[in-house]
């Protein structure tokens, strides 16, 4: 990101990175009892910024946490990226991280003080990459206790992208039962004979905004998307695939299971619509999108 300072927003204060220090009653810190989101920041615009901050108030209601109103709506998130050195210029990307967590407590499990408090970071894109994904056996790596929800109590995709690293790996995908699921921080999609096919988000996996706008995209494009429990055998007739996150897009995975994939132009020209539709509706962090027109 250009320019960008080193600070952050937490809690109603905006500080530099160095001096921001979780307290050691802080419930994300000690038993990860939070959640957060993930956004991505390209050319100067938020993408899927409704959806994300959407699915931020819905995990933090299951957890029974409160937004807090900073970062309730685009239009305060995108004043607060503009304090944190966001310009809105065309060069301008980057990835946020919007956390909530739960209120101060003491010792043990039980919350203390009521209320929530906001976390903002802005953090430079991840360079590009070569996609090689191994598939995990069952009970590799655990599901996470509650997968339809972005906690902060992470250690599951810990421990998938450590599996991944140990195969040798950028990223591993997680079996349940012999179903393939997802990978650490992606969904899955492959392709074979001409059809797409992706996990069903009635499986124990996060069904992500980017996953929801491929298989949109997808649907009008043409496509006949496959959504369903499918054994890991179904990945050996694979002619291609890729994982959908939403810092990375629309990934193609070059190796799965040390397998070389193809990548065809039906599918580049996919992934192309797929984010020309992200950056379409991506807010302006100029003045001009949710930020001018909310109260």
């Amino acid at each position: 990101m250009s320019p960008i300072r080193s600070l952050c927003w937490a809690a109603g204060v905006l500080r530099p990175l160095t001096e921001f220090r979780p307290h050691l009653d802080e419930r994300a810190f000690r038993y990860g009892d939070g959640v957060f989101a993930t956004l991505s920041l390209r050319r100067g615009r938020l993408l899927d910024a409704e959806a994300h901050l959407d699915r931020l108030r819905s995990s933090a209601a299951a957890i029974d946490l409160g937004v807090p109103e900073p970062v309730r709506d685009v239009g305060r998130l995108s004043d607060i990226l503009l304090l944190l050195g966001a310009d809105g210029g065309r060069t301008t990307d980057g990835v946020i991280r919007v956390q909530v967590s739960a209120g101060p407590g003491g010792r043990g499990f039980g919350r203390g003080e009521p209320g929530s408090w906001e976390l903002v970071e802005i953090h430079s894109s991840p360079d590009s990459r070569r996609l090689t994904v191994v598939v995990l056996d069952p009970g590799e790596v655990p599901v996470p206790a509650l997968p339809r929800v972005k906690s902060c109590s992470s250690l599951a995709h810990v421990l998938c992208s450590a599996a991944a690293t140990r195969r040798g790996c950028a990223e591993a995908v997680r079996t349940s039962a012999g179903h393939p699921l997802e990978a650490a921080a992606s969904n899955l999609f492959w392709e074979a004979d001409g059809e797409l096919f992706t996990p069903s988000a009635t499986l124990p996996l996060y069904p992500g905004v980017t996953r929801e706008v491929a298989l949109r995209v997808a649907r009008s494009c043409g496509w006949t998307v496959h959504e369903g429990e499918f054994d890991a055998s179904a990945l050996a007739r694979a002619r291609a695939a890729f994982l959908t996150n939403a810092v990375r897009g629309m990934e193609p995975v070059a190796e799965l299971e040390g397998r070389r994939l193809a990548w065809t132009p039906e599918l580049e020209s996919l992934r192309t619509a797929v984010e020309s539709e992200r950056d379409e509706l991506g807010v302006p962090l100029d003045g001009s999108g949710a930020a001018a027109g909310r109260d």
